[in-house]
C-alpha cells in the first residue's frame, strides 16, 4: 500500500498528463482549421480558416457521418475536462458521488472513443469493415458500460474509488485492444483478399492509415493495461488523456487526408 504522500505526487502528475493532453488536444484544433490558411491574404485567412470544419459541420445534412465526426471532434474535449475535475477532486479528499460520476465519465470517455471508431471504420468514403464495424462498435461499448457499472456499484463510497476504477479500466482497455487487433487483422484480410489487384490511391490510402490509426490505438490501449498494472492505482488514469487525443486527433486526420 503506499503512502498519501506517493498517492498525491501519482495524483498531480495524473492532472499534468491531463491538461498537457488538453493542451495537445487544442493544438491539434487549431492547426486542422487554419491548415490552409494564406497568410498573406486577410480575405483569405476568413475564407479559408474553417474549410476543413465547415465541410465536415455545418455543410454537411446531418445523418450518420455528421453525427460520429462531431462526437469524435468535440466530445474529447469534456472528457479531458472530468478527467483533469476527477484527478484535483481526488487530491482534496475524493469527488462527491464518485458512483455517478464514475459512470457518467465512462459513457463519455467510451462514446468519444467509439465515436472516433466509427468515424474510420462506417464512414462510406472509409469503409474498412462496413457491417462488421456497426455491430461491434454497440456490442463494444455496452459491455464497457456494463463492467463500469458493475465496478462503480461496488465502490459503495464517495472516494477517489482509485483501486476499482484501476482494475476496471484494465479491463476495458484490454477489450478495447482486443477490438482494434481484430479490426486491423480483418482490415488486412480485407485488403489482402478484395484489393490486392487495385491500383487505387485511395483505396491504398484509406487501409494504409486504417492500419495505423488501429495500431496506435492498440499500442495505447496496451501501455495502459501495463501502467495499471504496474505502477500504484493512483497513476490508473494516467494515459487517459493520451488516449483520447490519440483517437481524436488520428480520427480526424485520416478523415481529412482522404478528402484531400
Amino acid at each position: 500500500m503506499v503512502d498519501s504522500s506517493t498517492d498525491s505526487v501519482a495524483l498531480q502528475t495524473v492532472a499534468y498528463v491531463g491538461a498537457a493532453s488538453t493542451a495537445a488536444l487544442l493544438f491539434d484544433y487549431t492547426i486542422t482549421f487554419d491548415s490552409e490558411v494564406n497568410a498573406n491574404s486577410i480575405y483569405g485567412y476568413y475564407e479559408n480558416l474553417t474549410r476543413h470544419q465547415v465541410r465536415w459541420t455545418w455543410r454537411r445534412m446531418w445523418g450518420f457521418t455528421r453525427i460520429v465526426f462531431v462526437i469524435s471532434r468535440y466530445l474529447p474535449f469534456v472528457t479531458l475536462a472530468m478527467t483533469i475535475y476527477s484527478t484535483l477532486e481526488s487530491t482534496r479528499g475524493g469527488v462527491p458521488n464518485y458512483s455517478s460520476f464514475s459512470v457518467a465519465y465512462d459513457a463519455v470517455h467510451y462514446s468519444g472513443i467509439l465515436a472516433a471508431e466509427s468515424n474510420l471504420t462506417s464512414n462510406e468514403d472509409l469503409c474498412v469493415l462496413g457491417v462488421s464495424a456497426e455491430v461491434l462498435d454497440p456490442v463494444i461499448f455496452a459491455a464497457m458500460l456494463g463492467i463500469a457499472s458493475i465496478s462503480s456499484s461496488k465502490t459503495g463510497v464517495p472516494t477517489t474509488g482509485v483501486y476499482e476504477d484501476g482494475w476496471n479500466a484494465s479491463i476495458m482497455y484490454g477489450l478495447l485492444m482486443f477490438y482494434e487487433l481484430s479490426l486491423m487483422s480483418l482490415t488486412v484480410y480485407r485488403r489482402l483478399r478484395v484489393y490486392s489487384m487495385e491500383g487505387n490511391p485511395v483505396i491504398a490510402t484509406v487501409y494504409r492509415d486504417g492500419v495505423v490509426y488501429m495500431l496506435c490505438i492498440a499500442l495505447v490501449s496496451m501501455i495502459n493495461c501495463i501502467v495499471i498494472a504496474v505502477l500504484p492505482l493512483a497513476y490508473s488514469t494516467l494515459f487517459d488523456g493520451p488516449q483520447i487525443v490519440a483517437h481524436s486527433v488520428l480520427a480526424s486526420r485520416i478523415m481529412f487526408n482522404l478528402r484531400e
